[in-house]
């Protein structure tokens, strides 16, 4: 019974925090809403990452050993998010036209564009957002008309641009471990 109870007080204690941490994330100048991107294709994501607050230490702490420098950083970082749509070709044409319209509403909102490239089948963007002299958040769009994908990545928090490749090998993320 005091198990119980015990599992309970941390699994209560585990989603008040997560809970509060949306809230907080939503106010960070890095934070983009990823949840819209959902309407542009009508389904679910078939890649969702979402490592913020409690799990982002816990992966940065599981990492220290390993790579120190990269414990660092991820404990400067408030969340990585990535969603990834399947599409058709058919669609090729809407979504790069929506991605645009997406870059656009960025720099309204003072984001800065950093890279963009646009080939006959690969769409590729990223937005730094800055908070002062600090790189506060990152915001990658990429459109592969092979591989009929489309993924988005949002980095919130305190970034060294020169690490970002470490955090694509740490999460898996292709489109991170570019040279940018």
């Amino acid at each position: 019974m005091k198990r119980n109870m015990l599992i309970a007080g941390i699994v209560s204690l585990v989603m008040a925090s997560a809970a509060s941490g949306q809230t907080n994330l939503r106010s960070e100048p890095g934070y983009v809403d990823l949840e819209a991107m959902e309407s542009w294709f009508g389904e679910e994501p078939y890649l969702f990452v979402n490592v913020k607050g409690a799990l982002l230490n816990l992966v940065a702490e599981a990492s220290r050993f390993e790579d120190p420098d990269l414990a660092d950083l991820l404990h400067r970082l408030k969340a990585v998010q990535v969603r990834g749509y399947k599409s058709d070709r058919s669609d090729a044409k809407a979504i790069r036209s929506r991605a645009s319209n997406f870059a656009r509403e960025l720099e309204k909102k003072g984001w800065e564009t950093a890279v963009r490239v646009r080939d006959d089948d690969e769409h590729v963007e990223l937005f730094m957002k800055s908070d002062g002299d600090v790189i506060a958040g990152l915001m990658i769009v990429v459109a592969k008309d092979d591989d009929d994908e489309t993924v988005f990545v949002n980095i919130v928090g305190d970034i060294d641009p020169a690490q970002i490749g470490r955090l694509g090998r740490k999460f898996d993320i292709d489109e991170l471990e570019r040279d940018w």
